[in-house]
């Protein structure tokens, strides 16, 4: 969930992949959620620089940068392709059927394990390329994770479009706990960014 603005700090895509492994690392030692990490950080990047989105191209990317970590996570992100021509809720039987979600069952939805809820992120976005708020409402009318998928999917469909097309309604109430508000985090970013493009430049 917190890997997709590496996806903008790095204009490299292999530096995207190792920020996105290492930072996976601190809290997650599953190899599985090292690639959940880099596939959400992969389409942020790909997103924000390749207009249009090519689905087929966007996915094979996103798999070929994660098969070392896991193969069958890669293989599951390369079928995402089937599913888009069927509605969401055909979608998540087909998502539940395949039995990449464990914790189909326990969960109403989509569960809080790594593979179903960055594939249904991916399937979200990609559902609507061109419509933040259609992205997000799909990522969780399914139920389960929600705010991880909505946050992931938002992520890469902010990327693509901008935040002239997020609605002002939630720009304005961005916030981290209420200390720092949408136009502090908005100039902190962008000195990340600068911090980051320096580093690039040095190595």
């Amino acid at each position: 969930m917190r890997a997709g603005p590496l996806g903008l700090l790095f204009s490299d895509v292999s530096e995207v992949s190792r920020a996105a492994r290492e930072q996976s690392r601190i809290t997650h030692l599953d190899p599985r959620c090292a690639a959940g990490s880099v596939a959400i950080a992969r389409a942020v990047s790909i997103a924000a620089r390749a207009p249009p989105v090519a689905a087929a191209d966007f996915l094979q990317d996103i798999a070929e940068s994660i098969v070392q970590d896991d193969a069958s996570f890669a293989d599951a992100i390369s079928r995402i392709s089937d599913w888009l021509s069927l509605e969401p809720a055909a979608a998540a039987r087909q998502l539940h059927q395949s039995g990449l979600d464990p914790g189909h069952g326990e969960w109403q939805g989509i569960s809080a394990f790594v593979i179903p809820s960055v594939v249904w992120s991916l399937y979200a976005f990609l559902r609507s390329p061109d419509d933040y708020w259609e992205t997000v409402c799909t990522a969780i009318a399914v139920g389960g994770d929600t705010d991880s998928m909505a946050a992931m999917a938002g992520a890469i469909s902010s990327a693509r479009l901008g935040p002239a097309a997020l609605p002002e309604t939630l720009l304005s109430r961005i916030n981290d706990r209420n200390e720092w508000g949408a136009d502090a985090l908005s100039v902190l970013a962008r000195a990340c960014a600068l911090l980051a493009d320096e580093n690039e430049v040095r190595r």
